[in-house]
């Protein structure tokens, strides 16, 4: 068995803007649908909250490391988030750092689709910055990386990545408008977005 980093313990710009968003969560939610679970971190942190939780990936090893901590609530399911069969009526979904491994309108359509009504979707995402546009963007988050290091040691989650985003700034931006209305989008100082979002009621 692998050993694991307590979670407690783990920083890295995806967690911490995660983090930032959990109070999010209505204390009514009940179910939970994390979409490439990686090693299960935020799977793990739904699940405290009392969530019951199904988390989704389609690489066997992450998941292989998820099942090697605590697996209490959670149903670990390696598949496709795009072709796997979900009975949906989620309370929460939460995306981290993998809409940009997805086509990102079907991702997100498919996202909405599985929410219940008045359920609310969580993402964290990378995506690629437009130079020399966003060149201001780009220093601070170098600055704010090199002042992160100073007061703590990154995590580095073992899971597979896609560098570079397929996917600027501006295009999760247009399409969140489009495909989320009401939806609200931020772009963040350290490499990161967050989008959330409320499904209406039927």
């Amino acid at each position: 068995m692998t050993t694991h980093v307590p979670d407690a313990d783990r920083r890295n710009h995806t967690i911490d803007y995660f983090r930032e968003l959990l109070p999010l969560i209505p204390t009514s939610a009940r179910t939970a649908l994390d979409v490439g679970c990686g090693e299960g971190f935020a799977a793990r942190e739904l699940a405290v909250r009392g969530l019951t939780v199904t988390a989704l990936d389609v690489d066997a090893p992450s998941i292989a490391l998820a099942r090697e901590q605590d697996c209490a609530g959670i149903t670990y399911v390696e598949a496709d988030f795009m072709t796997a069969e979900l009975a949906g009526g989620f309370d929460v979904v939460t995306l981290l750092a993998v809409l940009h491994h997805l086509d990102m309108d079907r991702a997100l359509q498919r996202a909405a689709a599985l929410l219940s009504p008045g359920g609310t979707l969580l993402v964290v995402g990378l995506a690629a910055s437009d130079l020399p546009r966003d060149a201001a963007w780009e220093l601070a988050a170098v600055v704010a990386h090199q002042a992160g290091r100073l007061r703590h040691r990154e995590w580095e989650q073992p899971s597979p990545t896609v560098w570079p985003p397929p996917v600027t700034y501006g295009q999760v931006r247009e399409a969140a408008v489009r495909i989320l209305p009401g939806s609200t989008y931020r772009r963040r100082a350290k490499w990161r977005y967050t989008l959330t979002w409320v499904r209406p009621a039927d």
